[in-house]
């Protein structure tokens, strides 16, 4: 994996209107990669190797950007399936997010346990386990949204399924703007 790789699998996800077949260790391989990219950034601030720490980091931060392309692309098209009610070229957790979304359009009851994290979230504001995924269902159109860390988030429109810090989350929710799906993995 590396920063060439996700640009192409951006580039044929903005292409297609269906999605892109990835391996089925696409978020494994992921996650090994951005660790390998945070290891060698401290790795080098430990050595006292300010520019080369610098350069892991700003590489890091572009896989960072890709992936949260990436994932809006297939979320939206997971979305889209799901009211399809046909699933094409899932992967790993991707088919548990079509299930929920699935049962979710079709009236069906989602499972307990998930309700019962999600309202745990909601009274106390932490970091998310690393066991779950938070994603946003909006019920409205939102405008283009700033986070306390001046990153840009949206335009989306109502029906989006959406990855969003929790701070911005939480103030959707608090506002009957969104609804608050976490995902055991």
């Amino acid at each position: 994996m590396d920063i060439e790789v996700l640009r192409r699998l951006l580039e044929r996800e903005l292409s297609s209107d269906e999605l892109t077949e990835i391996d089925e260790e696409f978020y494994k391989d992921l996650a090994s990669f951005r660790k390998a990219l945070e290891l060698n950034a401290e790795r080098h601030e430990e050595r006292g190797e300010d520019v080369e720490k610098r350069l892991y980091l700003a590489q890091l931060s572009l896989v960072q950007g890709i992936v949260r392309e990436i994932l809006k692309i297939r979320l939206h098209k997971i979305v889209d399936m799901a009211f399809e009610g046909v699933p094409r070229n899932l992967v790993g957790d991707e088919k548990k997010i079509f299930a929920i979304l699935t049962a979710f359009i079709n009236g069906e009851p989602i499972s307990v346990e998930a309700e019962e994290k999600v309202e745990e979230e909601v009274k106390v504001e932490r970091k998310p386990t690393p066991g779950f995924l938070e994603l946003y269902l909006l019920k409205i159109d939102v405008p283009r949204i700033i986070d306390e860390e001046l990153r840009e988030h949206g335009p989306f429109k109502a029906g989006d399924l959406v990855t969003l810090p929790r701070s911005i989350g939480n103030v959707l929710v608090k506002r009957d703007a969104a609804d608050r799906i976490v995902i055991r993995l």
